[in-house]
């Protein structure tokens, strides 16, 4: 990826440390920890490969740990937290789709707040003093009644999803009241880029490279997001391990909102497919979907965020990611 990760107020965070990433072959854990290489510090990936891939951190794979855990499985967490002693842990093996939540409510629960919770005590009764940085995302707001969604605003999931991340939200709450733990919660937002696995930025070029003549649009194209670059959401995370106060919780977004429709025609623009492909929307979407999402980062802007990749540039480094992909891979 050529987008550097510049502004955002970098303090060049992780020289030296030792960091634990959990779920760190996925696609965000897998740029947060190039990211981490990078600035030096001594990474230890853990990852059960449900939806991740070893493959996702061959650019670094000589420079840090790599260990097959489920950190569902505590005893497993356990003997990584022992091996490696962790000053700062990004927490984000999770399951991150909506539908599937939907399928799967119980496996959801437990690989989501179940999970966290084995993070947070295994965290608890071996490093005490580490640092956690959990993700959580925006599907806690549910469907918002104001904009833009602030921190403090009403949380009511509407997916099993959403409610499994705000249980482990809570559990990171209290884990902080009772046992004084060292917790920020980073509230993610609708990230692309390369190594996505899945979502609309790639699911619409999976479906213009099928046939460029047209593009299905799931529901009405009036749904409004906050697409953020992974570069930001990683130079967010990374900024919450810095300067985020224990106990908070904070929106990770570009704090830019623009409607699904407007992201398909951007991307036609640059694939010089505009006027020649006939958008068709099937009017209706997953359960759980919200409709509206307009996102107030002030409170991470005031640690010195920024979201510093535009929509023509980010769209663009996915472009070039998905070009190079051989087209099986391209493929669901």
């Amino acid at each position: 990826m050529s987008i550097r990760m510049t502004g955002n107020g970098d303090t060049g965070f992780g020289a030296g440390r030792s960091v634990l990433v959990t779920g760190g072959a996925g696609f965000i854990g897998s740029h947060l920890v190039e990211a981490l290489a990078a600035r030096g510090a001594r990474v230890t990936v853990v990852d059960n490969l449900q939806a991740g891939s070893w493959a996702n951190l061959a650019a670094v794979a000589g420079r840090i740990a790599q260990r097959e855990v489920d950190v569902v499985r505590a005893a497993d967490l356990d003997a990584v937290l022992g091996e490696c002693r962790p000053d700062v842990v990004f927490h984000l093996a999770a399951n991150a789709s909506v539908p599937l939540s939907a399928e799967r409510p119980a496996w959801d629960f437990e690989t989501n707040c179940l999970g966290t919770v084995r993070v947070l005590d295994g965290l608890r009764r071996l490093c005490p003093a580490a640092r956690l940085v959990v993700a959580s995302s925006g599907a806690v707001y549910g469907e918002p009644v104001r904009f833009p969604i602030a921190e403090a605003d009403l949380l009511a999931p509407i997916s099993p999803y959403g409610c499994s991340k705000l249980a482990a939200e809570m559990q990171c709450r209290a884990y902080h009241r009772l046992h004084g733990a060292d917790v920020v919660v980073a509230r993610l937002f609708n990230t692309y880029g390369p190594r996505m696995p899945r979502f609309v930025v790639l699911d619409f070029l999976r479906k213009l490279r099928r046939d460029p003549s047209r593009l299905e649009i799931l529901g009405s194209g009036r749904q409004v997001r906050d697409f953020n670059h992974v570069a930001d959401t990683v130079a967010g995370l990374m900024l919450l391990a810095e300067r985020g106060r224990a106990g908070e919780a904070y929106n990770i977004a570009s704090g830019r909102a623009r409607s699904v429709t407007d992201l398909a025609d951007d991307l036609l623009r640059i694939l010089g497919l505009a006027g020649t492909t006939r958008l068709e929307f099937t009017q209706a979407s997953w359960p759980g979907d919200a409709q509206h999402w307009e996102v107030d980062v002030s409170r991470l802007a005031a640690l010195g965020y920024r979201a510093g990749v535009s929509m023509e540039e980010g769209l663009r480094s996915v472009i070039r990611w998905f070009d190079a992909l051989p087209r099986a891979a391209a493929q669901p």
